[in-house]
């Protein structure tokens, strides 16, 4: 199965009328949540819709929702004990810029036996697990036949045993549509000067010792060729209703950062937080991002807090081969013309490929992080209060040395043979204030990769 060329699946994306008749009012949707509990909501709407959740008197904030190719709109919905009725409104422009209006009348209680949430199953073509040696097949072969290509279990032996996990389970990959979401960027980079990297104190949880204004985490710079492949699995981040009217946590892994773009993907977990109704709404979506442009949301990848995500990133031709300057390892060549996406959800079985031109690829850095988005004009957001978040399986390669693995910190208290580490906790530039704290945890030696924990602190 080829996967389809993000920027042709964008255009399905760019192809709203701005200007368009006066909304239709659909049904209102009424409905009884539990308290304290963050609920589903799910919205019937037309397929392929792009949706912005508003509030009658709060027009100062609103959330955009895409729906799927189905026309489901995902929203998470909580309310403490207390929390009054309250009514928002759903506003979704169709394919024919046509817009609808979703009225959601919400109030605590025991829920109505008749739900409007709906089961989430992926739509799309069903991939079975690899049958066989696994050995067998080229990568040309795994690609065509929708498995992603492997690593050498010899050179690469911890991906390797990832890639086994992934081909050998039933995934949907899911229809390749990506709408941009311009109110919210992912950043090229840390926005505060780094100090020189220090080597973590030699214990098995290591606080990490450089400050962002933005990013937390991993930030690898200083390859020894081109960083081209950067991996890693996470649980998607809930954030409890809490603080400021609007706040995110985004985490991703990303590669490149030279001066005017950075590949990465990954997720955002945003809450609307309506504190004198007692309500707050959240989005959680996925991602892909080829800055300077607006990131892309895969719609038809549903995420929900907690669910094992996965993403791939990497250098390769048309068939997700990587071709070197000196066979199995030296500088990526002309052939490798693209920048393959490779997202799993193993929670839903949920798939998604994509590929974007390498032509402005340099191979600088590699990214495995927690960020604050930020607005259109680069202003941080507060921090979504996710309190804990992790990552693990985070590996990178360098084409120096081929598919030999490196990850991306280690327990053992010493940087990586490959690139120069540098240890993010984020820490507002404006308020001087702690916003989350990174340590790892895992095997307290080189021969294996560790966990990267985010401790939340504060907002901003």
């Amino acid at each position: 199965m080829k996967p389809v060329t993000i920027l042709f699946s964008l255009v399905l994306g760019w192809t709203l009328i701005l200007l368009g008749a006066s909304p239709a009012n659909a049904s209102p949707i009424q409905q009884t949540l539990l308290p304290e509990v963050e609920t589903l909501v799910t919205i019937q709407t037309a397929p392929k819709a792009i949706c912005t959740l508003k509030h009658e008197t709060e027009k100062s904030l609103q959330l955009q929702f895409d729906a799927d190719d189905n026309g489901i709109v995902r929203i998470h919905a909580k309310a403490n004990t207390n929390a009054q009725p309250i009514a928002v409104y759903l506003e979704c422009k169709n394919e024919d810029g046509n817009v609808t209006r979703h009225p959601i009348q919400l109030q605590v209680g025991i829920p109505n036996a008749h739900s409007t949430e709906k089961e989430m199953r992926p739509t799309g073509k069903l991939r079975p697990p690899l049958e066989g040696d696994p050995m067998a097949r080229s990568n040309k072969e795994l690609i065509a036949n929708g498995y992603p290509p492997r690593p050498d279990p010899k050179i690469a032996p911890h991906r390797y045993a990832r890639w086994l996990q992934i081909v050998s389970r039933t995934f949907t990959a899911v229809n390749p549509r990506l709408v941009p979401h311009r109110d919210v960027s992912f950043a090229n980079s840390p926005t505060l000067p780094l100090p020189p990297p220090v080597a973590p104190s030699p214990f098995l949880h290591e606080e990490f010792n450089s400050n962002s204004n933005n990013w937390s985490g991993a930030y690898i710079t200083n390859p020894v060729g081109q960083f081209y492949l950067t991996e890693a699995d996470w649980n998607v981040p809930g954030v409890i209703p809490f603080g400021p009217p609007y706040s995110a946590a985004a985490e991703w892994v990303g590669l490149d950062n030279s001066n005017n773009d950075i590949f990465q993907s990954g997720t955002d977990s945003e809450s609307w937080n309506f504190g004198f109704f007692g309500w707050t709404f959240t989005n959680y979506w996925m991602w892909i991002e080829d800055f300077p442009n607006p990131p892309w949301g895969v719609t038809n990848f549903p995420v929900s807090p907690g669910d094992h995500v996965s993403v791939d990133i990497f250098l390769a031709d048309e068939n997700g081969q990587t071709w070197f300057s000196n066979g199995s390892w030296g500088r990526l060549t002309k052939q490798d013309n693209s920048v393959w996406f490779m997202l799993y959800n193993y929670t839903n079985g949920s798939s998604f490929w994509g590929t974007l031109p390498s032509s402005r690829f340099v191979g600088s850095t590699a990214e495995f992080i927690v960020e604050r988005p930020s607005d259109s004009n680069n202003n941080p957001y507060p921090l979504g209060m996710f309190m804990i978040a992790s990552m693990s399986n985070g590996w990178y390669a360098d084409s120096n040395y081929g598919e030999r693995e490196f990850w991306p910190v280690l327990c053992a208290g010493s940087s990586p043979f490959d690139g120069t580490l540098n240890y993010l906790n984020m820490k507002s530039s404006s308020t001087n204030d702690l916003l989350d704290f990174v340590i790892t945890s895992g095997p307290s030696y080189s021969g294996g990769p560790c966990n990267i924990i985010w401790l939340w602190t504060n907002w901003q």
